[in-house]
């Protein structure tokens, strides 16, 4: 046994202990933890599968405060691994010397499941990278519940996802990439800071990857996701939305060379609140859409650049919408008659406010169409914008104050 402080190599750390009233999972960075090394259980970076070191380490690790070490290089792994918290007040940390200093690879996909068995296990990964040498290879990291709560999501302990790198072993946006970077099945109260998640290169605007998935049910709406300081580059989507999935912030985040940055599709249910504040979208067909009724959005301070192939902010299904002080400037040399468009609300279950943007060289700054009412547009910067406002629906308002 030996004590480590910081982040001194990977440390996967095994904690179990009582729910604790603040919610905060135990063995959190900061912490002294006693840690064995994956190099006494035979792994190693010149190994083709560390696979089998780190789940005998792991079993030797059994206990309270125990936790497995690796030094920074790269470790390969032939396969997926799979970790279950052993118990409803598990908490496991996985934390590297930083990314791209410490990486964790899977030459033929696979990636890291953690599996939890109750609302008071807490997962933490931070400072290092997570590398695939396939196009498409699987889902890089998954947090995924196996229990039915039943109870309250936001009383569930906090996890984070820190300062990690997601991208193919060949580099970034080269040709490797992950299917998806991290995916969330079932889980409450997640932050991510500092997450990159890189898709191909070779063109503007990828096809190919996902950034963040998020997946609730009825039984389980996931709830309380922050999303600071991240970038999400050459995908087709960056944040994913799925059913049950309540209360998202994204903040100084840059979503580039995506077909979509935020993506909200038709069909689902149970959603609510999204805001977005202070983010760069620079997407080919949204940088913000939502396809299905998802109440209490708001988007402010943020720069949407728009190509000649898309929106700024696209809400399909809009409902209680708010859009302050956002900036929406031409990506292409020339528009054409329908694009770029700034901001487009389609039908509508509640109303909203779009004021105090800037609209510079769009097709169309603001468009609402049939079937949207309640919309209050005023006192919004348009410049060199053909059409200012397109106003479609009824009841909607334009031009002038609040009654």
């Amino acid at each position: 046994m030996r004590k480590i402080a910081g982040a001194l190599g990977i440390v996967l750390c095994v904690n179990i202990a009582a729910a604790q009233t603040a919610k905060v999972g135990p063995g959190v960075a900061g912490d002294a933890v006693s840690c064995r090394n994956i190099e006494d259980y035979g792994g190693s970076t010149g190994s083709a599968d560390n696979g089998p070191a780190l789940m005998a380490a792991l079993a030797g690790s059994a206990g309270v405060g125990h936790c497995v070490s690796f030094p920074p290089g790269r470790f390969t792994f032939a396969s997926a691994i799979t970790f279950r918290l052993p118990d409803g007040g598990a908490s496991a940390t996985l934390t590297g010397a930083g990314s791209d200093v410490t990486e964790l690879s899977w030459p033929q996909g696979g990636g890291l499941t953690f599996e939890f068995v109750g609302q008071d296990n807490s997962v933490h990964v931070r400072n290092l990278s997570l590398t695939t040498g396939t196009a498409g290879g699987g889902r890089a990291l998954v947090l995924q519940q196996s229990a039915n709560l039943g109870g309250n999501p936001a009383d569930s302990a906090l996890s984070d996802v820190s300062g990690v790198t997601i991208r193919g072993a060949d580099g970034y946006a080269v040709t490797d990439y992950w299917e998806t970077g991290v995916a969330i099945v079932g889980v409450s109260n997640v932050n991510m800071t500092g997450l990159v998640v890189t898709g191909p290169g070779g063109e503007a605007y990828a096809l190919h990857g996902q950034g963040v998935v998020l997946e609730g049910t009825a039984d389980d709406p996931l709830v309380v996701f922050n999303i600071a300081g991240s970038t999400f580059n050459y995908l087709l989507k960056g944040l994913v939305y799925g059913n049950e999935v309540q209360g998202v912030t994204i903040s100084q985040s840059n979503f580039t060379g995506d077909d979509y940055g935020v993506f909200v599709p038709t069909g689902l249910k149970g959603l609510d609140q999204l805001a977005v504040t202070s983010s760069q979208f620079n997407c080919a067909l949204a940088g913000v859409y939502v396809g299905s009724y998802t109440s209490d959005t708001l988007f402010s301070s943020n720069l949407f650049i728009v190509p000649n192939t898309g929106v700024g902010i696209l809400l399909e299904q809009g409902y209680l919408y708010s859009a302050v002080g956002n900036a929406f400037n031409s990506g292409s040399a020339s528009m054409t008659p329908s694009h770029p468009v700034g901001i487009e609300v389609g039908a509508t279950a509640g109303g909203g406010t779009i004021t105090g943007n800037l609209f510079d060289n769009m097709a169309a700054a603001v468009v609402l169409q049939k079937g949207s009412t309640g919309g209050n547009v005023q006192s919004n910067e348009y410049s060199n914008d053909p059409v200012t406002v397109s106003n479609l629906g009824s009841g909607n308002r334009v031009g002038g104050g609040s009654p």
